[in-house]
């Protein structure tokens, strides 16, 4: 009964990490380079000017929005923080006539240091990465949420089926084996999981609550007759509300946003949302940033825009939501200092390992040398999928970063091309790979020898090493922003940015040498001959 338990343990194990392994790769990998996406939109837009204090973020939020959308109904200010360097605008355009419904449309914009709309060159920046690992690209937001939602449960199940079945998983641990085939990869794929494993396991259930509304929109309709009545008995929000069409001066932003920060002893401010801006019925609502402390961000003031009354002060979120709120914290570390960050960053780096080496892991079982079965088609497209994903995802993120400094800075909607070109070289090591794999099949078809891509993963390290590399070395002769200028200037997270990439470079040259080793042919082994002497027997 336990050899059973434990055999199904092991195949649900190997199909529920298989069958989304790719695309969890892809999840793990953005969602650690997410963990520094400010850090990684200040090297991408390095023309920006440094960001403006707090309230004097405000009060150039205010002008902007006062000049350009007057008419909207409602305003929403998130202000840069410590990290940040813009300060970003949306509002809700106001409908061209009585009949027309209210858009649920937002603009944007994003509002540099100095007041002004950010005239750097036009880029995602790090940003895309946060928002690719649980929107992905190019297909509806929900069902990119469903379909990265499904994949998580999958993963949580892989994680504890997987302690399950590795009984002895903490005495592998420290038996690790190195140049075995298949058994290194189950060494690796056994570090890389212990190592961090309760990480794994709170950023997989975590990151199912961030999303928990959507997959559980169903039993909220059969409970609440609106959005709003749900959210008002969730966090005690308070009821839209409605213009008087009166309109009416309203109190400066700034002064009721230091008047906030006074009531906090100096608390960062989150986000600002106006109701109904330039109306009698006007309501201003001011949040705490998230960036406090674990539990940090519950608390909210909301004053009368026109005479600055103080009408609601909520001083922490109702216990469910403040639990789901902490989860959340948890999960995108706002919270963190630099070393945790680090941290998460790393933790993150040995989850994509963990995904990796478990898909390599199962192709390195079946198409092993020592295996006298010839590979089926679906071991072959695993193992072409292993390599494009492993290899693609890293050479997508490159390109990325490569198009933004190349691509024209007024290239008309150029954010979008830079994200266009990490696709499109994601799909061209899918394509190399796939060549790759015809042709061996092509001319081995008759003898059934076993796919093996050793070319395209060596090939692929050395591409990845220059592609990093290369980037700091580019700057320094093409601008004034590169790795010793940041040194000078203590700019520090962007000087993190240019040593994380060497660093990256000279881990993907080391491991394409050990492959190039690997590749060579090795010398047959040479046997000496023993002359065996019989005593005489006497």
């Amino acid at each position: 009964m336990k050899a059973r338990f434990t055999d199904s343990m092991n195949v649900l194990h190997t199909w529920a990490g298989l069958l989304v392994g790719w695309l969890l790769f892809a999840v793990f990998l953005s969602g650690s380079l997410a963990y520094f996406q400010h850090e990684i939109s200040h090297w991408m837009q390095p023309d920006l000017p440094k960001a403006a204090p707090e309230l004097t973020a405000v009060t150039q939020a205010e002008q902007y929005l006062q000049q350009h959308a007057s008419a909207s109904k409602r305003w929403t200010l998130v202000l840069p923080g410590e990290r940040g360097l813009t300060t970003e605008l949306f509002w809700q355009p106001a409908p061209t006539s009585q009949a027309q419904a209210p858009s649920r449309r937002f603009e944007r914009v994003s509002l540099a240091g100095d007041g002004q709309p950010a005239q750097s060159r036009d880029s995602r920046g790090g940003q895309f990465f946060y928002r690719f690992h649980f929107d992905l690209h190019y297909m509806p937001v929900l069902w990119a949420r469903w379909i990265v939602g499904v994949s998580s449960m999958f993963m949580l199940l892989a994680l504890i089926t997987g302690v399950i079945i590795h009984k002895k998983i903490f005495k592998d641990f420290f038996s690790l084996q190195w140049h075995k085939g298949h058994k290194s990869w189950l060494d690796a794929h056994t570090l890389s999981s212990v190592l961090a494993l309760p990480f794994h396991l709170m950023i997989t259930y975590t990151g199912l609550v961030t999303l928990m509304f959507l997959y559980m929109g169903s039993l909220l309709k059969l409970n609440f007759s609106s959005t709003d009545d749900f959210f008002i008995a969730l966090d005690g929000r308070q009821p839209v509300v409605q213009a008087t069409g009166r309109p009416a001066a309203m109190q400066p932003l700034s002064s009721l946003a230091a008047d906030a920060i006074n009531r906090w002893q100096g608390a960062p401010i989150g986000t600002i949302t106006v109701l109904n801006p330039g109306d009698a019925a006007a309501v201003v609502e001011i949040n705490e940033a998230e960036t406090t402390s674990l539990t940090g961000g519950g608390r909210q003031l909301r004053y009368a825009g026109a005479t600055g009354d103080l009408l609601v002060s909520r001083d922490a979120l109702p216990l469910p939501e403040q639990v789901r709120q902490t989860l959340i914290n948890l999960h995108a570390g706002r919270f963190a200092d630099p070393l945790l960050r680090w941290l998460y960053f790393a933790s993150g780096l040995l989850g994509s390992t963990m995904i990796a080496s478990g898909l390599l892991l199962w192709t390195a079982r079946r198409l092993r040398p020592g295996n006298h079965l010839a590979p089926t088609a679906g071991q072959q497209w695993v193992h072409l999928l292993n390599s494009a994903t492993i290899l693609g995802m890293p050479l997508a993120v490159a390109g990325y970063f490569w198009a933004n400094r190349l691509l024209p800075t007024t290239l008309a909607n150029r954010a979008e091309r830079e994200i266009a070109v990490f696709f499109a070289v994601w799909a061209l090591v899918l394509g190399w790979a796939l060549c790759l794999m015809l042709k061996r099949s092509w001319q081995q078809r008759q003898h059934k020898v076993v796919l093996a891509l050793p070319a395209l993963w060596a090939n692929g390290l050395l591409c990845l090493a220059a592609a990093f590399g290369l980037l700091p070395l580019f700057d320094l002769f093409s601008s004034h922003n590169h790795l010793w200028s940041h040194w000078l200037a203590k700019d520090w997270p962007r000087f993190a940015v240019d040593c994380s990439l060497l660093l990256s470079a000279s881990l993907c040259l080391q491991s394409a040498r050990v492959l190039r080793r690997k590749q060579q042919p090795q010398p047959p082994a040479t046997t000496t001959s023993r002359q065996v002497v019989i005593p005489e027997t006497p």
